[in-house]
């Protein structure tokens, strides 16, 4: 048996692939190649087969060099170049990535502590734009949804309310689903009432923000079924319900959300409805991790959330 590593194997691997480029060139093109010269080209294919049957070395390395040369003098012009596979390679990698980013996951970095504990500052996120459903841009044509939006959802979407602020236009926001339309919406001192239902909390106990040290209660939230933990300030006992709670109705074709650090989150209770059609997606994945306000270059990495979930 060969060594993978060993000059034989090399040149056995050179002849192999030289064979199949050899022959591929000659499939498509065949119309257009003299038949003296596919025949010849055809016979020293023949003959480095020949020898790699009879793994005899030298024999591979002067059939092999006969086939270049035959390949060079006939089939050059209907190559490619190395140039131009280069460049193809490098505009079908660029297109992949563009429909990707457009069509399936999009990346996004977490600017701020709105969604604290769930999400930190500094978290890389994939986000999920199909799962929802989209149309392909500059058609009509729409793939269809793989789920419905829930509640409870940690949703990725653009700034919903630019007539009020233009410059915020286009800027991405991340923040969890509480409403879906017709939903009526309270809160009752740190609960949510939703049609008239109180989601429970749980105390779990207390949480210190890693940037500055800040002390918060921790509950755990069970939003029908849907729990995830969230977070208030101490000594609050009825967080901001802003302009917008108590809501009679969500309006249809929108959502209403809120940050999991509810007294530190500018969210549906300030600036409104999102539209559903202002969703890029649904966050699903933290791929990388980094925390900014530590001083300890080895330590800024956090390890133990890179590919973790998102609840």
């Amino acid at each position: 048996m060969l060594n993978i590593f060993s000059k034989e194997s090399k040149a056995t691997k050179k002849a192999k692939l030289l064979i199949k480029e050899t022959e591929l060139v000659l499939q498509k093109n065949r119309s257009k190649i003299l038949p003296d010269a596919i025949s010849i080209v055809e016979q020293r294919v023949g003959n480095l087969k020949r020898a790699l049957e009879a793994q005899n070395h030298q024999d591979i390395l002067k059939t092999t060099e006969d086939l270049e040369i035959a390949s060079s003098d006939y089939l050059s012009k209907y190559k490619k170049s190395k140039l131009r596979q280069n460049i193809e390679a490098l505009a079908f990698a660029i297109i992949l990535a563009l429909i990707i980013r457009t069509f399936v996951f999009q990346p996004f970095k977490i600017p701020s502590g709105s969604m604290i504990p769930n999400l930190l500052v500094g978290d890389h996120l994939l986000v999920n734009k199909f799962v929802y459903g989209t149309k392909i841009p500059f058609t009509d044509i729409e793939i269809l949804p793989l789920e419905k939006i829930k509640r409870g959802d940690v949703i990725v979407f653009t700034y919903p309310n630019n007539e009020k602020d233009p410059s915020k236009n286009g800027l991405y926001y991340i923040k969890r689903v509480i409403g879906l339309p017709g939903d009526d919406i309270d809160l009752n001192g740190r609960n949510l009432v939703i049609n008239g239902e109180e989601v429970p909390i749980e105390y779990i106990g207390n949480y210190s923000d890693e940037r500055n040290s800040e002390q918060f209660d921790e509950y755990r939230e069970d939003l029908f079924g849907e729990e995830h933990t969230v977070i208030f300030r101490k000594g609050k006992e009825n967080t901001n319900r802003g302009s917008y709670i108590p809501v009679t109705k969500v309006p249809k074709g929108h959502v209403f959300v809120m940050g999991d650090n509810r007294d530190n989150s500018q969210d549906s209770r300030f600036w409104g409805f999102v539209p559903i059609e202002n969703i890029a997606g649904k966050a699903f994945l933290i791929h990388w991790s980094w925390d900014f306000g530590n001083p300890d270059i080895v330590n800024k990495v956090r390890w133990d959330r890179i590919l973790s979930g998102i609840d």
